[in-house]
């Protein structure tokens, strides 16, 4: 399954990516995360319970971060299974600054198996942008939420 979006933020770039490499904000706006752990500095392991259509279930795995270039671009690579499946997705992420904050691109490939791969691919696909695009957003809402409190 391939995947493209873009995230309008009205924060600085720099804001965007810190929140995007910080492990409790990963953990608050990861959909279905109910734990996060840092196992080296780019690498987490990751539970989380996830539903999609009526296919329901628990998955463990890591994320890792690659090929980080501060500011600009960074690889989000993820692989997950459980009792309903396996995934496993690669997505791009690039940073651009705009006149009113900033811009992120991003590019997925995902490897869906097992229970979960029946639902069907126009629906795992729509189901899918849907979840990266509220992940994105919410990354803006939780930062803000931050920088109002600290």
């Amino acid at each position: 399954m391939e995947l493209k979006g873009k995230t309008e933020f009205k924060q600085p770039v720099e804001v965007i990516w810190n929140a995007l490499h910080d492990p409790e904000i990963l953990k608050e706006i990861i959909p279905g995360c109910k734990e996060l752990k840092l196992v080296s500095e780019n690498e987490y392991e990751v539970s989380m319970k996830l539903g999609v259509a009526a296919v329901k279930g628990e998955y463990s795995g890591k994320v890792k971060l690659e090929e980080k270039e501060k500011y600009h671009y960074y690889i989000f690579n993820a692989e997950g299974s459980g009792s309903p499946g396996h995934v496993n997705a690669k997505m791009d992420c690039k940073l651009y600054p705009t006149e009113n904050g900033c811009v992120l691109e991003w590019d997925c490939n995902a490897e869906i198996g097992g229970m979960i791969a029946s639902v069907g691919s126009r629906v795992l696909s729509g189901i899918a942008k849907f979840m990266a695009g509220k992940f994105f957003k919410d990354v803006e809402k939780v930062s803000l939420k931050n920088t109002v409190t600290n």
